[in-house]
């Protein structure tokens, strides 16, 4: 197993592991594993209760923390400098010494599927997992974290824990801490777990989804607002593409009041209170897209705008006093990103676990900094290309 450190002058300590196991690495009869797993790592191990596992860092004032993505697992956990060795053992042990209680597992199915319903309750949410079913239709990578109601139901335990030995191999795993400690400390306080946990290595390559037919769909949800997103393919992680279409994106509709889609639906318009455009990279894959709600009256006009600020970016240049500001506001971005401690190692580990290093916050500007007018053209008529996106709709 793999550890990150990232030396840092302060007296908390982020710690935890992530394992390069998600949603995309279940089979087609194992749908919901991945998030359902992640639940259960806290309702007990070989040495300790549910409540010892959840009591063990909130009695010294630290945090207990999980996520399941597409691509990735993680738990981690946020405590001060002292109780370092506390985060280590308890991550540990829920991660390689979890007991899949029978009970509890029919107890936490209940508790995804109230989450599931919870998240329908979401349309802005749902609308997207519904746009990358389309995107990646017949992949792992399509299907939503949280699983269905009908596929929880048919997870067993010896099935669950069959998932973990096939997913979770110590050479996908990576062990990862932002403290005021050395890197020498860290590896021997974490090998003093690992040894008596056995090597393991991934015998399986996911699958990278190729086919795409875009397509047009509308639900019936009967929402206060209608809503929409439009959205296609873009590049992975791994391309050299992506710093063009990440300034392209930003343009279009990044977290800011100048972007085409704010300026055009909401400041002049008054069509909408929220408009994005968003990017989510993928290893080998990528996908982006517009998201937008409106009354029900407004949305052909709205969607209209939509496909005319594309049709611009694909069509013409932009001008380099657009493409200067658009540099500044993401690399300025990224920058105040990194006050935020907890974002920042999580970001550094998905890098270091993708790539085996992470990259310099100089080396990121200096990417961003090549990018040019033409490079932006270029993307978006790559990807802004209106045959190749698809769209749902919630009426």
């Amino acid at each position: 197993m793999r550890i990150l450190h990232i030396p840092c002058d302060i007296d908390v300590v982020y710690c935890g592991i992530m394992s390069n196991t998600g949603t995309r690495d279940e089979l087609e009869n194992e749908h919901g594993m991945a998030h359902l797993l992640e639940h259960l790592f806290f309702k007990g191990t070989k040495k300790r209760s549910q409540y010892q596992v959840m009591n063990c860092l909130e009695t010294v004032g630290g945090e207990l923390n999980a996520y399941t993505t597409k691509e990735e697992t993680v738990v981690y956990s946020i405590v001060l400098k002292r109780d370092f060795s506390r985060a280590v053992d308890l991550i540990m042990d829920v991660i390689f010494n979890s007991t899949i209680n029978e009970e509890e597992l029919l107890k936490e199915k209940e508790v995804v599927k109230d989450e599931i319903d919870s998240y329908l309750d979401a349309p802005a949410e749902s609308i997207v997992d519904d746009l990358e079913d389309v995107l990646f239709s017949g992949f792992s990578l399509g299907r939503n974290i949280l699983g269905t109601k009908e596929s929880l139901d048919l997870i067993t335990s010896k099935r669950l824990i069959d998932f973990y030995h096939r997913c979770y191999t110590t050479d996908e795993l990576v062990f990862f801490s932002m403290g005021n400690f050395s890197q020498t400390y860290v590896e021997k306080l974490v090998n003093k777990y690992l040894k008596d946990i056995p090597s393991s290595t991934r015998n399986f390559i996911r699958e990278i989804p190729t086919i795409y037919e875009p397509k047009k769909v509308e639900f019936l949800r009967n929402t206060t607002q209608a809503h929409c997103v439009i959205g296609g393919r873009a590049p992975s992680i791994s391309e050299k593409d992506k710093y063009a279409f990440f300034l392209l994106n930003n343009i279009l509709g990044g977290p800011n009041m100048t972007s085409k889609l704010n300026m055009s639906l909401r400041e002049k318009n008054a069509l909408v209170y929220q408009v994005d455009s968003q990017y989510q990279t993928y290893s080998d894959t990528g996908l982006w897209y517009v998201y937008l709600g409106t009354d029900h009256e407004d949305l052909p006009k709205s969607k209209r705008l939509v496909y005319r600020e594309i049709d611009k970016l694909s069509q013409n240049k932009i001008s380099d006093t657009l493409l200067n500001r658009s540099k500044r506001q993401i690399i300025g971005q990224v920058i105040l990103g990194l006050e935020n401690r907890e974002n920042t190692i999580l970001s550094s580990v998905k890098q270091y676990i993708t790539f085996s290093q992470v990259s310099d916050i100089n080396e990121t500007k200096e990417k961003y900094m090549a990018v040019t007018s033409d490079d932006i053209l270029d993307v978006a008529q790559k990807y802004y290309v209106k045959d190749k996106l698809s769209e749902i709709i919630y009426l």
